[in-house]
């Protein structure tokens, strides 16, 4: 039986060990400092170390908790979150939260979405569903150093008329996800995205891909794109994964586009997946890089684009490579 004494790593890796999990994992970081005496130690400044209090004990780990905020899925987590917002100095969120996502479960309202967002004002990784993007949100997210973004263009410019890929908002962007489909007459916007100064990986839903055309045009023009992604979702009737990647097999058929840099891809739970990839986990971003860097190499043949599919419920976080 293993018996409490000193510590079987070096502090210095146990805490960073504690961090990393607390970032990955904060629903567990409370019940850490309840039964790891050092992560009291880690949690204070020196001076604190002899107070009893766990509020003061928390004051160093607390922030880590509000380090990737999802809010939706979990109700009691986005109640609690919205409740600190009103009690706690507008300087903690700025300086602790990095990543905010509002996803399709979030029942805040419009204004307390965004009155939330301009109180985390170091957030550099923002994705939400549409209804939370209205033009009233374009400046608040142009004043910060956003650098991935999963948006719906014409809900937040107002209409597809009004985007400006030249917007201040764009200027730090490495990562975009584009939800909206810019079809027929819409599809020459597509071409402007060369005027991202930053941008290395782009992402575009199925329903919302331009044609194979626009879509070379868009290759050849977006000469420090790393990474096009065409993405589609499960649908209601595709359960199980053989069915998944049977359909992005023949999707990734569909999409005759002869460029290395091409990936196919089926997700079944996408906030999961954003939720890994903010917190410094594996996500379809790393996994398709991967895939490239294979294509590159020869290890993976053929000339369709490489095709990704999500594994379903317990195994959201593994992507199988097909193709």
């Amino acid at each position: 039986m293993i018996m409490a004494g000193e510590p079987f790593l070096p502090i210095e890796l146990e805490r960073e060990i504690f961090e990393m999990s607390a970032i990955r994992h904060p629903e567990i970081a409370a019940v850490l400092l309840r039964v790891a005496r050092r992560v009291l130690i880690w949690s204070v400044a020196p001076f604190s170390v002899n107070v009893p209090s766990l509020k003061v004990c928390c004051a160093r780990i607390e922030p880590l908790l509000y380090r990737v905020m999802r809010v939706g899925k979990s109700r009691r987590r986005a109640a609690a979150f919205l409740e600190a917002t009103k009690t706690k100095p507008p300087a903690f969120f700025a300086d602790s939260v990095r990543a905010l996502c509002f996803d399709n479960y979030c029942d805040w309202s419009v204004d307390e979405a965004r009155n939330v967002v301009k109180l985390c004002r170091g957030v550099t990784n923002f994705a939400s569903v549409g209804r939370f993007y209205t033009p009233a949100m374009l400046p608040v997210l142009a004043s910060m150093r956003i650098q991935r973004l999963v948006v719906c263009l014409a809900e937040l410019f107002g209409s597809f008329e009004a985007i400006d890929f030249t917007h201040a908002l764009f200027s730090k962007i490495t990562h975009l996800t584009i939800g909206d489909c810019f079809s027929g007459v819409k599809e020459h916007m597509y071409a402007n995205l060369h005027t991202l100064p930053a941008l290395t990986h782009l992402c575009l839903y199925k329903d919302a891909s331009p044609t194979t055309s626009t879509l070379e045009l868009l290759l050849r023009a977006c000469v420090r794109l790393e990474l096009l992604v065409v993405l589609r979702e499960q649908s209601a009737i595709e359960q199980s994964l053989d069915s998944l990647i049977y359909v992005a097999t023949r999707m990734a058929a569909k999409t005759p586009v002869r460029d290395v840099r091409v990936v196919v891809a089926m997700y079944a739970h996408c906030w999961v997946d954003w939720n890994a990839g903010a917190a410094g986990l594996p996500d379809l971003w790393t996994r398709a890089e991967n895939a490239v860097a294979q294509r590159r190499g020869g290890d993976l043949d053929g000339m369709n684009p490489v095709c990704l599919v999500q594994g379903t419920d317990s195994d959201a976080h593994i992507w199988h490579v097909c193709g």
